[in-house]
């Protein structure tokens, strides 16, 4: 007995990839409930059954459309009426970007697949697939045509009871693929087949058999392969690089330096290991700290940050372990250090370079035992605590001169992170121009349109010795300052100016070859007329008369307007 009744579609987006995902699953809880089997169609299509996500995406519904659900077997009336009531109600969805990036990525992949689909269908070779439990589950028009047999026939079948001794079977239990086998039907008919295994995750999860020529067949199956893996890779990155892009989100950059060290750091943050990350001053250690903290296990536990250089030896012991009651003058009360404050979370260790050499041992303990003592104290404190240690200083120098322990640098270099300067990443700096413009004009109060292309030039040009804290502290000032809403050459510090042209200077002689010295004039206040855009900014910054510069233009023909 067949039932079948009308839905209309009600959802906005129609039926996309999440919602086919759950039509799917909810044809597979009322087939087990109303013991009957679903299909759909649209007015234009054949009917369906309800069980193939690549199906129901390929029927192209959208809000408004109409479908007819029908049913067979068990009790169809009330399975439909329940299938048409879910059809037409509201899906459960959430607009959150990584999940319609998710969406674009499934639907993506189900269009290729059902391209690929309907290619494997026309070709005039045999396809069978079979699952590592012998059924087989897909068959093409062309293999039901060469070995004589219907769908009905075929699909459902388990080779290791129809062909227990089949080249089907070999390959299963086997693994190995059979190329070039020819096997004889009791009809008469001779195939020549390639029977390839496919194996997921180094385990075989079936075989599939080309009947004839292999050659275009390997290629498209190959494809489809990839495309699949592809997507399911993708997907799994999209949700588990949400973390990790959010942890480190404040770390500003894209260049190829910058992706090396947040892919570094997003795998320390899957450790516990000891982290030690080397950068000039300014480079943003504490920012990757923070990151690698946040993406682990430990980033519901707290991050505690000590600055080891600003703290004097005497007291950075206390600061560290602790202390007891009467330890030292003025030790009123016992006092919890920043390890034992760290318990289950990441103790964060900068300028470790600046440490005492008395206190890197009690530090190699910790690392080594995870273990201390308070300072006047005789209870040994033991803690579960992850170490990130942070330098500038150059310690494998400092090992050789004998003021930092060789043992210690060992232990603390597990894992080791080394931040670029910023004049190694110039294409960042545009990047990070845009975000302290947004961050510092919004804590000013200031409206600020943006930058031009000369002063950004500049910027670019600039050699940048505090790296990153130096140009955010530049465009603080810069915003300060201003008066109007574009940040022209004029607003520039000048020793960033002045820089620029020495770099500029120094790209006109680079070249040994000795020109007249028009050529070398004429460059010079080319480039200062660019960089100042008139005149009279340009006369000074070349310390020379307005008229001069003037003069210098007209003649060289660097400009049409003398009004200048």
């Amino acid at each position: 007995m067949v039932f079948e009744r009308e839905a209309v579609i009600h959802n906005e987006a129609g039926i996309h990839v999440r919602v086919a995902a759950q039509i799917v699953q909810k044809a597979k809880e009322l087939s087990e409930t109303f013991g009957c089997t679903f299909y759909i169609r649209n007015k234009h299509s054949e009917r369906i059954e309800m069980h193939s996500l690549m199906k129901l995406i390929a029927l192209k519904v959208g809000c408004g459309d109409s479908v007819f659900v029908s049913a067979e077997g068990g009790d169809p009336e009330p399975a439909v009426a329940e299938m048409v009531q879910f059809l037409e109600g509201d899906f459960e969805m959430h607009d959150r970007t990584e999940e319609r990036e998710v969406d674009a990525l499934l639907h993506k992949n189900a269009l290729m697949q059902e391209r690929l689909q309907k290619i494997l269908e026309t070709v005039q070779d045999g396809i069978c697939v079979v699952e590592n439990t012998g059924e087989v589950t897909y068959v093409n028009p062309s293999y039901l045509r060469i070995v004589h047999k219907t769908p009905e026939m075929v699909l459902g079948q388990n080779v290791f009871e129809s062909a227990p001794n089949g080249n089907r079977c070999g390959v299963l239990k086997s693994g190995v693929a059979r190329i070039g086998a020819i096997s004889h039907k009791k009809d008469g008919t001779t195939l020549v087949a390639n029977v390839n295994p496919i194996f997921i995750d180094g385990r075989i999860a079936g075989v599939v058999s080309v009947v004839k020529d292999i050659t275009e067949i390997e290629k498209l199956m190959e494809r489809l392969s990839q495309v699949s893996a592809k997507a399911e890779y993708l997907e799994q990155e999209l949700l588990r690089t949400k973390k990790t892009a959010t942890a480190f989100s404040n770390y500003i950059g894209k260049s190829g330096k910058v992706v090396d060290v947040i892919a570094l750091a997003s795998k320390a943050a899957d450790t516990s290991a000891t982290v030690l990350i080397r950068g000039e001053s300014g480079t943003g250690k504490e920012l990757i700290a923070e990151g690698i903290h946040y993406a682990g296990k430990r980033r519901r536990g707290p991050f505690i940050r000590v600055n080891c250089g600003a703290i004097p030896g005497t007291l950075l012991e206390s600061e560290l372990f602790g202390h007891e009651k009467g330890a030292f003058t003025g030790a009123v009360k016992r006092k919890l250090g920043k390890f034992e404050l760290a318990n289950h979370g990441t103790i964060f260790l900068d300028e470790v370079g600046e440490m005492d050499k008395s206190l890197q041992v009690k530090l190699l303990r910790v690392l080594q035992q995870r273990e201390f003592d308070r300072v006047g104290g005789e209870e040994t404190i033991h803690v579960d605590v992850r170490i990130i240690a942070a330098t500038n200083r150059n310690l494998e120098q400092m090992v050789h001169d004998g003021t930092f322990r060789d043992d210690l640098y060992y232990r603390l270099n597990v894992i080791p992170i080394i931040l670029p300067p910023l004049r190694e990443r110039v294409d960042d700096i545009p990047l990070l121009v845009e975000h302290f413009l947004a961050k510092i004009s919004a804590q000013a109060g200031k409206h600020v349109a943006g930058i031009t292309p000369e002063a950004m030039n500049l910027l670019m040009h600039y050699r940048w010795p505090g790296n990153v804290r130096e140009l955010e502290n530049v465009v603080e000032r810069v915003i300060t300052l201003m008066d109007s809403e574009t940040i022209t050459v004029a607003a520039l510090p000048s020793y960033i100016k002045g820089d620029a042209a020495d770099q500029e200077l120094r790209g006109i002689t680079a070249d040994r070859t000795v020109l007249p010295w028009q050529e070398y004039e004429k460059k010079i206040i080319a480039n200062a007329l660019e960089q100042c855009g008139s005149f009279n900014a340009a006369a000074k910054q070349l310390h020379i008369t307005h008229k001069t510069v003037a003069a210098k233009a007209r003649k060289y023909g660097l400009v049409k307007n003398t009004d200048i």
